[in-house]
């Protein structure tokens, strides 16, 4: 999570939710316990069915933050899972964010279609495979650690019941510099690994709007650069706290250990086609000797 202060604006980068992840236990209205994860593409394709989503403040309507429409908002899926890049002029929320009172995100969402099952231990695993995304909503230290759960609303003719989601902010970044890659964590080595891969992403999602950051060593980044599937492995160094990502230097690799494709490499000589022996004519000499005799 990046919080970006800037003279009449802050600039908030952090992911919304995670997929393929179970949740913290929750509970639904007849009080029954489930955890839940979202899987893959479901956010996508609700991003890709609302053109216009808001970036409220605290799930209030009155408090618009942002929206998907004008661009102050972008959201997207990517690896890890909603992501979100909000830019905010709301001055309210700006004086929020210089007193660190921003403490998580929320989004509302009416749930479509989800398989549930129980587990060993009799907690119903619901896994969502569809939603409509209706918002995202910044929280402030109202509102946190406070769980919203459902609320019911007329929409398209329909009473329909909205469920939220909440995620604390982890491991805030707070700056008021320039730079959207820089990170205010002392150490790289000691992050996690998901807090490695938020940064690296970051990074990479600068330099390839429309690439995927598939993988990460020590050295290298390995990801798409567009959308066409094609993986590159690309060295990265950190300096200052600032993630470069030398984009200059892609080399064509194949999953599974990511071997180097080498477009160079000399193409193996077609075999000659040898003439195939013609035995007939051995035996149309032998019965002519025959006939000699």
């Amino acid at each position: 999570m990046k919080i970006q202060v800037r003279e009449d604006k802050v600039i908030i980068d952090g992911y919304v939710n995670a997929v393929e992840r179970f949740s913290k236990p929750l509970r639904k209205k007849n009080g029954d316990r489930f955890i839940e994860r979202i899987m893959p593409s479901v956010f996508r394709r609700a991003i890709e069915k609302n053109k216009s989503i808001k970036v409220l403040l605290n799930h209030n309507y009155d408090r618009e933050l942002a929206n998907t429409k004008d661009g102050t908002a972008d959201l997207y899926e990517d690896n890890i899972g909603l992501r979100a890049i909000v830019e905010i002029t709301d001055a309210d929320t700006v004086e929020k964010a210089k007193a660190k009172k921003l403490r998580g995100w929320s989004f509302g969402f009416i749930l479509n279609k989800a398989d549930e099952v129980k587990n060993d231990s009799g907690l119903i695993e619901r896994t969502v495979r569809d939603i409509d995304l209706i918002e995202v909503s910044i929280l402030d230290d109202t509102k946190i650690p406070a769980y919203i759960g459902t609320s019911i609303e007329m929409r398209d003719g329909e009473v329909k019941e909205i469920e939220f989601r909440n995620e604390e902010f982890e491991n805030n970044s707070f700056s008021n510099e320039e730079n959207p890659t820089e990170y205010k964590q002392e150490n790289f080595e000691s992050m996690t690994a998901s807090q490695k891969r938020e940064i690296l992403n970051g990074a990479y999602k600068q330099s390839f709007a429309n690439g995927w950051l598939e993988d990460y060593d020590d050295s290298y980044v390995y990801g798409t650069t567009k959308e066409d599937g094609t993986i590159y492995k690309m060295p990265y160094t950190i300096t200052d706290g600032v993630v470069s990502i030398d984009t200059s230097n892609q080399v064509k690799v194949v999953r599974g250990g990511y071997k180097e494709v080498r477009e160079d490499e000399p193409k193996q000589q077609p075999e000659k086609e040898v003439a195939k022996i013609n035995y007939s004519s051995y035996r149309d000499r032998i019965e002519k000797l025959k006939e000699e005799k």
